[in-house]
């Protein structure tokens, strides 16, 4: 599943910079559907490995969804979670 995470993350990545640079209206909304399909997958392995490793999930849930400083929710997550 690492693995399927890290493919996902680098079709997102694929997708942004060619749709930056599509100029064709149709061939660019393909590439947005394409790519709402990749946000989906990338979810969900992120989701089952979440719940396969409690320490990293509860790290997790100390910084995501938080308005405020990234990284002093990082640090407070971290330091609660021992």
């Amino acid at each position: 599943m690492w693995a399927s995470l890290s493919e996902e993350a680098e079709a997102i990545g694929w997708y942004d910079q060619r749709i930056a640079v599509e100029k064709d209206a149709v061939a660019k909304a393909i590439m947005n559907d394409s790519l709402g399909e990749e946000y989906k997958h990338f979810s969900m392995e992120l989701e089952f490995l979440l719940r396969a490793k409690p320490k990293w999930r509860e790290i997790a849930q100390g910084i995501l969804f938080k308005d405020g400083d990234i990284v002093a929710h990082g640090e407070d997550a971290e330091e609660v979670a021992g």
